[in-house]
Order: structure tokens, then C-alpha cells, then sequence
């Protein structure tokens, strides 16, 4: 099975969604899917690129961005519930918080070393040990974002999209792709919630919304 072809569809899909993501301004989504962009094309040319330096560093730029742009999902579910300035604020500092776990577990700590899985080649942490708790954080907070939308405005995609990559990551660690493909309905989740918040908020279906309920 070409698994290298799987995470290059990966990519080019990640790319597209993350230029839905452009056109909308949703520059903290940009972020993220060029963060995810560049993990599937990584993967993508490991056999490619084979054993070596150019290989390892490559892959070290992978751990990086994983650790200092997942978190920025806390802040985008945030956002999209529209929370209050306590709430945002208790967001920010839990980003801040995951970036910085984040960065001492795959950057200061990292120890990379080949794997392989069926026609892929790429490093990964021999360090780490256990989940990777920021973007497990960073999930668990879009799921209970979205499902604050869910009950709120009748929006169930974001919420899915999270239990959907939620899913995934843990079939991941049998068969990586899974988690990648997850990350992908879990930033298509995101980005049709911030496209549909945009709209809400042009039409002014929010304040109509809050004169309704309130």
C-alpha cells in the first residue's frame, strides 16, 4: 500500500482547506493547517529523502510546529464560542501553558530516531512518553466548544469534526495516517464553523439571535 501517496493527499487537501481559511481571515487557522501542511509533505517524501540529516531536521520542524501552533486551537474554539473576556483570557494563558509543555517535550527534550510504516519513512520522539497532552487539550477544548455551539445554535460540525479527529488520533498510533486524516475533518470542522460564524456575524443573525434569547 503506498501510504507515502495517502499523507501527499493529505497534504494537498490540508492545503485547501487552508486556503478557505485564508479568504475567510481566519489567520490562526492559517497557522495551523500550514503547520499541518508541511507534517503530511514531510511524511510524504521521507522514503524519498531517505536516512540522514536533511531527513531529521525536516522532521524536527514537525515536532516544532506541533508544539508551538496546536494550542492556537484553544484560542480558535474560544473565539468561535464567542466567550466572554474571562473565558478568552483563561483560554490565552492555556495556550501559553500547552505551548510551553509542548516545546519541552518535542523541542528542548526531543530525541529523534527513524521509523518506518509500510512504504513511509520518518523520526520521531523516542523521548516522549504517553499521548501528547497539548493537542489532546486542544481537542477536548473544541469538543466542548462545539458542543456549546451544538445546543446554542443547532451547528453540530465543529463538535463533530472534534470527536472525529478525537477518534482518529487514538486508531493513530496503529496506523498513523488515521491521525492525520483526523487532524483534516477536525480543521474542515473548524474552518466551515469560522465561515458560517463570518456569515452570522455579516447578516447580524447574532444580535437578532441575543434580542431573541435575551
Amino acid at each position: 500500500m503506498m501510504v507515502s501517496v495517502i499523507f501527499a493527499a493529505l497534504a494537498v487537501a490540508v492545503l485547501g482547506v487552508g486556503a478557505v481559511a485564508v479568504r475567510l481571515r481566519a489567520w490562526l487557522v492559517v497557522v495551523v493547517a500550514t503547520a499541518l501542511v508541511y507534517d503530511n509533505t514531510v511524511v510524504a517524501l521521507g522514503r524519498v529523502l531517505g536516512e540522514g540529516d536533511p531527513l531529521r531536521w525536516l522532521n524536527a520542524g514537525r515536532f516544532v510546529g506541533h508544539a508551538l501552533f496546536t494550542p492556537l486551537l484553544v484560542l480558535v474554539a474560544a473565539r468561535l464560542a464567542r466567550a466572554g473576556r474571562a473565558a478568552l483570557t483563561g483560554a490565552t494563558l492555556l495556550a501559553a501553558a500547552l505551548v510551553a509543555l509542548g516545546v519541552y517535550v518535542d523541542v528542548i527534550r526531543l530525541r529523534l530516531v527513524p521509523e518506518r510504516y509500510a512504504d513511509t519513512l520518518r523520526y520521531v520522539n523516542d523521548a516522549a512518553a504517553g499521548p501528547p497532552v497539548p493537542a489532546v487539550v486542544a481537542i477536548l477544548v473544541l469538543i466542548g466548544a462545539g458542543a456549546v455551539l451544538w445546543r446554542r445554535d443547532g451547528w453540530p460540525w465543529l463538535f463533530a469534526g472534534a470527536v472525529a479527529m478525537f477518534a482518529a488520533a487514538a486508531g493513530g498510533f496503529a496506523v498513523p495516517w488515521l491521525g492525520n486524516l483526523g487532524e483534516l475533518v477536525l480543521l474542515g470542522g473548524v474552518v466551515a464553523t469560522v465561515r458560517r460564524t463570518a456569515s452570522m456575524s455579516k447578516n447580524g443573525a447574532f444580535a437578532k439571535q441575543k434580542s431573541v434569547t435575551g
